[in-house]
């Protein structure tokens, strides 16, 4: 396997879900984390703090986070073997210094704050639905509420004009902010912690207004 072939995005966000992580979360995570670590060469470099700096605050959702990659084989479980204790034996592991990157001309027409290029890629993220109402009649799912709104906030993302990757990223944050306000309402979540999820108007960073939500 080469370790500096990029994952596949669907395969990324599988990595997170096969280990039981639900798929709202894996893909919130998967924003925070994927630009940065896409490869198994950088992903084997992920630590506990890494994932922090990149925006993944929730503690147990670090250790959800690490797991899924060891269990993916692209993490080593290091453990200490007595018997190489000896000082004189000890190897001490240089951290890579990292590259820096060139800035690349902004396209005027182009959202700078947005992943270049992975439209192509990601043309798997493309699913062949099915919009043929009678042969919809005939069907019948239960499910959660989550994947319902997720994928009615990624319908309504694209018809504002969103790519399928953009619309599902932010479907994504669109179905954790309901869920943590929900979830506040029920008494699940501390009164607050649903304050500050929104973007601001008039500040620095872009957003989006989508049904009622700003992020």
């Amino acid at each position: 396997m080469d370790k500096t072939m990029k994952l596949p995005l669907p395969n990324f966000i599988k990595v997170l879900t096969s280990h039981n992580i639900p798929v709202t979360k894996a893909m919130a995570i998967t924003k925070a984390i994927y630009k940065e670590y896409n490869t198994p060469a950088q992903l084997s470099l992920l630590t506990d703090l890494k994932l922090k700096v990149s925006g993944v605050d929730d503690k147990e959702d670090r250790k959800n986070v690490m797991a899924a990659m060891r269990k993916a084989g692209y993490i080593r479980s290091i453990k200490e073997d007595p018997s190489s204790s000896n000082p004189s034996g000890s190897t001490r592991i240089e951290p890579e210094t990292p590259r820096k990157r060139k800035r690349k001309p902004i396209d005027s027409e182009t959202n700078e704050f947005l992943p270049r290029g992975e439209g192509l890629e990601f043309k798997s993220l493309d699913f062949n639905e099915v919009l043929d109402e009678s042969i919809l009649q005939s069907k019948l799912t239960v499910v959660n509420r989550a994947p319902l709104m997720t994928a009615w906030a990624t319908v309504v993302a694209e018809r504002m004009g969103f790519q399928r990757e953009e619309a599902l990223s932010i479907a994504s944050s669109y179905t954790e902010m309901n869920a943590l306000s929900k979830g506040v309402s029920l008494g699940i979540y501390r009164e607050g912690k649903q304050k500050g999820l929104e973007a601001t108007k008039g500040g620095t960073q872009p957003y989006v207004d989508l049904m009622g939500r700003r992020m």
